[in-house]
């Protein structure tokens, strides 16, 4: 599994099901009795996530520990910080997980460790890195080294490849798949967030098993329109016999949409209210896109909150709502429809990144960029309960000097 993100959504009822996913992934694997499991990166959505998502997952892990099952991880970039320890290190010292991507650079060349279980399955891996930081390791990486060893052997790794990469997911960052040594049996592949199984000549199982339920709006919606989010089983001896998607649904989600191009606020009002009305959301996760130019009136006069308090007056668990292409005529002076923030964000920087002229690659274009973004996230990451304002003001500061890559205290 992959990509739970356990803390993930800043809605109660969302993330309460991003614990509730886990919860049956966990209950499932114990049910199959499975001999171990593989998680491959983005554990957790922060590396240090709140702890109340943190203590029920980590009881989950102990009740599976203490029936004789082994977890194995590599960090995702959301687990990993460059400069203090993640969660994901806290649970390894407790003896509840054991990292995989241990090893040693000889002669300039990397050397990961396998770590031997007890079918005799032998993992090892890369973890994934913020601003794809892990793209040097597999550089540096003695492939020969690893190719070499014998018996069942499993890769596990947290990244996009060029060649499996749906199309929806084009300008995400990605690696040839060359990157990742050949011969193994198995590789557990984490960061995509869609599920699938590949072989590709010379690596064979590149699996994906995407998210065990959401993250954000983007990964909701497939599964308003009927994908499924989960886990894969797999059986194996001397080779992989057999690989089994398990879903892991917790509750149905329901896409709504609504066109207001060419009506009026008045109209669009009564038409939502309506949908609201009409629309079976009860034990639902309502997704509400409106979409459209009014032709009179402002965005503003639709009263979004109380169709939310309608829609949850008649049992949705949550609505999320997505008005970033919705506008109307008043609105003609602005260079187009609202777009959302993290497009306005990257479109910002992508900008007045042309100003900056360093030495350093990093700091220029589009990598400088995906700095830019990544220190701004760090900069916004919210007070954690219970945590005193010092320690706040000392872990944003570590994660921004972890960000821009220096060294020291500020």
């Amino acid at each position: 599994m992959s990509d739970i993100h356990i803390g993930a959504f800043r809605q109660p009822e969302l993330k309460d099901l991003v614990t509730k996913a886990f919860d049956l992934a966990i209950g499932k694997c114990m049910d199959e009795d499975v001999d171990f499991v593989i998680m491959s990166g983005d554990i957790f959505d922060s590396n240090i996530p709140d702890l109340s998502s943190v203590r029920k997952a980590t009881g989950r892990i102990r009740e599976a520990r203490e029936k004789g099952i082994r977890f194995y991880v590599v960090y995702g970039s959301h687990d990993y910080s460059p400069n203090h320890a993640s969660v994901v290190d806290v649970l390894e010292s407790a003896g509840l997980l054991t990292k995989v991507d241990q090893g040693h650079t000889k002669e300039g060349k990397l050397e990961l460790d396998f770590v031997a279980d007890k079918t005799g399955a032998k993992i090892c891996g890369i973890s994934g890195k913020k601003l794809s930081l892990d793209r040097a390791e597999y550089a540096s990486l003695d492939r020969q080294r690893l190719e070499s060893e014998s018996g069942f052997k499993i890769f596990a790794f947290h990244g996009a490849i060029d060649e499996l990469k749906p199309q929806s997911l084009s300008e995400m960052e990605s690696m040839p798949v060359s990157y990742l040594p050949a011969g193994f049996d198995y590789y557990a592949g984490g960061h995509v967030h869609s599920h699938s199984s590949r072989d590709l000549p010379g690596r064979k199982n590149i699996v994906y098993p995407g998210p065990l339920f959401a993250t954000d709006f983007r990964d909701l919606e497939p599964l308003a329109k009927g994908a499924e989010s989960g886990f894969y089983i797999v059986d194996f001896e001397e080779e992989v016999s057999r690989i089994t998607f398990n879903p892991t649904k917790v509750c149905d989600v329901l896409g709504l949409e609504y066109s207001a191009d060419g009506k009026d606020a008045r109209r669009t009002r009564l038409d939502l209210s309506e949908l609201a009305r009409s629309s079976d959301v009860e034990g639902k996760v309502v997704l509400l896109r409106v979409h459209g130019e009014l032709s009179e009136g402002s965005t503003s006069d639709i009263g979004f909150t109380l169709i939310r308090k309608e829609l949850a007056s008649r049992g949705s668990i949550c609505v999320l709502p997505n008005l970033s292409q919705f506008t109307s005529k008043s609105l003609l002076s602005l260079p187009g429809p609202p777009k959302a923030p993290n497009q306005t964000e990257r479109e910002f920087f992508s900008q007045r990144i042309g100003s900056v002229k360093s030495p350093e690659h990093r700091l220029n274009g589009e990598s400088g960029t995906e700095l830019s973004l990544e220190l701004l996230k760090s900069l916004r990451e919210e007070r954690k309960e219970n945590e005193t304002k010092g320690d706040y003001q000392e872990r944003t500061e570590k994660a921004g000097i972890g960000v821009l890559g220096l060294d020291g205290d500020l």
